[in-house]
């Protein structure tokens, strides 16, 4: 079978780029099976440093989309969400209809909601199935970053939320088939779009199964240190990261010692500036998983976003317990079973404090926390689905 697969940036293994993680897992799947094409956008500088290392160029293309690039798609298309508007691209859509005719593709694999928009291509190739991957179901996004606004933003953001619902229920309708992320997602697309034909696999954090046998080594924690992770140019992290650092002045006032890491690319200046002795602001690291390691607890205060936040996972792996919101929670461990879950400030407060005291409990959770990933998110389930779709 020859699949092309389609994605809004570049797919990659590497753990700083979690979305592309799930992408590149998948794309090693599909390979080991079936012949593989790629068509992507290039949308940073890591992508286009991740393009410049691509081993097979042969099957892959890349079509750059800077953001004057993006500003001028999204005003070409007005119809259209922005989010959605930005993939909006001509020379994408030639390359599409190219690489679809010039290597006889069955199938095209799409990553995220804006890349549904390409389904046309159906109608030129009356044999091409298209499948989209869903990571999360891009409506109930604005609907919380709309709650969370007032005034000219919450107007903004109502009227790009009937927008997505309207593209997003559209793409959704015309793919062959939709994977999901997780159950509450699969139940979210029925009840908003009446979505039937939709399979859910795992998404991937960047440990394979082999990986989380055995305990987690945490020789290398270091006293009283938290951690968040996450793209800091997104809105709903940078939201985090800042309430974590207002709950962890109250937190250092009972622990002394406490050491907080904010971790991930574009951090705004905003957060810049509240670096001091025991707040570090890292930017982009090459491996995240030295802080997840050194942190006693994960904390993502998280109020807005969808589906599987991949940072929960990829902490709960490496046996670094979390503290979280529903929100973060969602699609991993609602109930609370390993996640130690907070809504409030105070609350975040008291589960800090508390967990930092208990060493030998919060050890226990730690490999408590890779054992239910283990069993709850391998990825051999992901495998046996993609198994079943894809058959030669």
């Amino acid at each position: 079978m020859r699949i092309l697969h389609i994605s809004p940036y570049f797919p990659s293994l590497e753990a700083n780029h979690a979305g592309g993680q799930c992408m590149g897992k998948e794309l090693e799947t599909l390979r080991k099976r079936h012949q593989v094409y790629v068509l992507t956008f290039i949308a940073s500088a890591y992508d286009q440093a991740l393009w410049e290392r691509c081993r097979d160029r042969a099957h892959t293309r890349g079509v750059p989309v800077g953001r004057f690039r993006r500003i001028f798609h999204a005003a070409l298309a007005p119809w259209m969400p922005n989010y959605f508007a930005v993939r909006t691209s001509l020379r994408f859509s030639l390359l599409l209809i190219y690489m679809v005719r010039k290597y006889k593709i069955d199938v095209i694999h799409a990553e995220y909601a804006s890349m549904g928009q390409y389904a046309w291509i159906k109608k030129m190739f009356p044999h091409l199935r298209f499948h989209l991957v869903e990571h999360d179901v891009t409506v109930q996004s604005y609907e919380r970053q709309k709650e969370n606004s007032r005034g000219w933003k919450r107007l903004y953001l109502e009227w790009q939320q009937r927008l997505i619902e309207r593209e997003e229920r559209k793409y959704c309708q015309r793919a062959d088939m939709l994977f999901a992320f997780n159950e509450k997602d699969r139940r979210l697309l029925a009840s908003h779009y009446g979505i039937k034909k939709c399979l859910v696999i795992n998404p991937y954090y960047g440990l394979d199964d082999e990986m989380l046998q055995g305990d987690a080594d945490r020789s290398e924690e270091k006293e009283n240190t938290i951690c968040f992770l996450g793209q800091m140019g997104r809105p709903e992290n940078h939201q985090a990261a800042m309430e974590l650092i207002r709950i962890a002045s109250k937190v250092k006032e009972r622990v002394p010692g406490l050491q907080v890491y904010i971790v991930g690319n574009k951090p705004s200046e905003e957060l810049r500036r509240q670096e001091n002795e025991w707040i570090h602001v890292t930017g982009f690291v090459e491996d995240v998983d030295i802080y997840l390691r050194e942190a006693k607890l994960a904390v993502f205060p998280l109020r807005q976003g969808a589906g599987i936040k991949l940072k929960v996972l990829r902490s709960l792996a490496l046996g670094t317990p979390v503290i979280t919101s529903a929100v973060g929670a969602e699609g991993i461990d609602e109930s609370g079973s390993v996640i130690r879950l907070a809504e409030t400030e105070k609350e975040y407060e008291e589960q800090i404090v508390s967990w930092l005291k208990r060493e030998d409990e919060r050890q226990h959770l730690g490999q408590e926390s890779r054992k239910y990933v283990r069993e709850h998110f391998g990825w051999k389930m992901s495998e046996e689905v993609l198994g079943q779709v894809y058959r030669n």
